[in-house]
């Protein structure tokens, strides 16, 4: 029998009884920079107020770290009874489901905010004291760490906000687990009737994470090795009342890894739902297990309730993935498509041939944030040769600052100009006043393709490539920012070419 789900108000009572610790910590802190501030307290009083703040602080972090191991509980005994069926791991998939990563990891983030915020505002206590106490000025910088704090706290408010708004999402899947080559089939539930402005939003992707140690430090990376989206009409039929039913349907690859590993090191697949409503968005994250064989699984429909043993059947039968898709008459059209993402590329017929345009700056949110880490990092370096830190520090720092500068530069000046004639495809790329020319006869093309080029975060950036028949590539355009206008403009490209 597997274990019963554990008591769903763990997170709430983790943080009502470590909140007096935290009252308690905060308060002592309060007064602490009061004391000081207004002279009436002494350096080493204030210390000792700021030691209440930590032993606090450890007090909260050990009743949550309680209240974390007795919610893992159940996966250690699922894995000891399963320990040939990986998708039996996790209590939700057990039970037939896949659980919102947010509602499943919503108690961590509260554990990492509280454990942030009382190290930030330790930390920036004892810069002030030392401000005050002794007229450093630049001390006074300390307090960008509480803002920091602050800051978090405000992501995981807003956070908490959203989970509550919109309930226990789930994803119910026709076969569970799924097997590379086959179809990921289902319906996401939302509990609530989502009225989205302009369309829902899917997405799946195949990520591989690598994580190694770089000196002392381990560092994880990932890789997208595969993503496919899809959009859908705010329209959507439904069929229970006061509740969201997203229609899932994905081809997977079969040449693509099954999921291995655990978070941080290994392949995870993740299906990602989103539309823009009224207050905050709706988004929910899906780990979706993808492995061989699906023939030792059970049909979601034969499933039992959470926290009870589902039904096993010897042979459940998966999708065909030569099925059509069912959700087909709910997407959205390549057209409705660009005009939801605001595509500023420009495809027309001219007495020449066919010319696509790809102007500057076409992804200003991906270009904003990098211009942002480029600005913080050349701070870094800034502030590293005004302290006079080892020759070494600002040297390499520097090295990456200028690849970044030259990334950043790249994502806000490249515009790219194709022109598809009857001999030839000329391709323009510029920066500014830099140009550079390129000049391919159609007689020597030999495919055209869409790959995976930049990355941020679970978003994927396309590269528009043509190869020629002796093995030569060509970069056409960067950074397209979804898949099916990608393929579109490869279409476009094999239709010039074929004329």
């Amino acid at each position: 029998m597997i274990p019963s789900a554990p008591d769903k108000f763990s997170p709430r009572r983790a943080k009502l009884f470590a909140s007096p610790f935290i009252v308690m910590g905060a308060v002592a802190l309060v007064l602490a920079l009061y004391g000081v501030v207004t002279r009436q307290l002494n350096l080493n009083a204030a210390k000792h107020l700021l030691t209440i703040v930590v032993v606090c602080a450890g007090a909260a972090l050990l009743i949550i770290g309680w209240f974390a191991t007795k919610r893992t509980k159940p996966a250690v005994l699922l894995k000891a009874r399963h320990a040939d069926k990986p998708w039996m791991w996790r209590e939700d998939w057990a039970a037939g489901r896949v659980d919102n990563d947010l509602h499943r990891s919503i108690f961590f983030l509260w554990i990492f905010v509280i454990f942030f915020n009382l190290v930030a505002l330790g930390v920036g206590g004892l810069v002030v004291l030392r401000a005050v106490n002794f007229g450093n000025g630049l001390a006074w910088l300390g307090l960008l760490i509480p803002g920091i704090g602050f800051a978090v706290l405000g992501f995981a408010l807003r956070t908490t906000r959203a989970w509550q708004k919109f309930g226990r999402t789930v994803l119910q899947m026709t076969t569970l687990p799924v097997a590379p080559g086959t179809v990921l089939s289902g319906t996401i539930r939302v509990p609530v009737r989502l009225q989205p402005e302009h369309a829902f939003y899917l997405r799946l992707s195949c990520v591989r994470s690598t994580t190694a140690m770089r000196g002392k430090t381990r560092v994880t990376t990932e890789r997208i090795l595969w993503q496919e989206e899809k959009w859908f009409q705010p329209n959507l039929p439904q069929t229970v009342a006061r509740a969201t039913c997203l229609p899932v349907h994905f081809s997977l690859p079969a040449t693509l890894p099954e999921t291995a590993g655990a978070h941080g090191d290994g392949v995870q697949w993740r299906l990602e739902a989103s539309a823009k409503v009224s207050g905050p968005d709706f988004h929910a994250h899906f780990e979706v297990p993808v492995y061989l064989p699906v023939a030792v699984s059970a049909p979601v429909e034969n499933a039992g309730a959470a926290g009870s043993a589902p039904v096993v059947a010897p042979m459940p039968v998966a999708v065909d993935p030569a099925a059509p898709d069912p959700s087909l008459p709910w997407q959205l059209t390549l057209d409705q498509i660009r005009q939801e993402i605001q595509s500023r590329i420009t495809v027309t017929d001219t007495a020449e041939g066919r010319e696509l345009i790809f102007p500057a700056g076409r992804n200003p949110g991906f270009a904003s944030g990098a211009a942002t880490l480029w600005v913080v990092w050349t701070a870094a370096v800034v502030a590293m040769i005004c302290f006079r830190a080892p020759l070494v520090f600002p040297l390499v720092f520097a090295a990456v600052d200028a690849l970044m500068s030259i990334f950043v530069v790249d994502l806000w000046f490249r515009r790219s100009h194709v022109l598809v004639t009857p001999t030839q495809v000329k391709l323009l790329t510029a920066w500014l006043m830099l140009k550079k020319e390129q000049v391919i006869p159609v007689a020597e093309v030999a495919t055209l393709k869409a790959e995976i080029g930049a990355t941020a975060g679970h978003a994927v950036y396309y590269d528009l490539k043509i190869k020629t028949r002796s093995g030569q590539e060509y970069v056409a355009a960067k950074n397209l920012s979804h898949q099916p206008e990608a393929d579109w403009l490869i279409r476009q490209l094999a239709a010039a070419l074929k004329r």
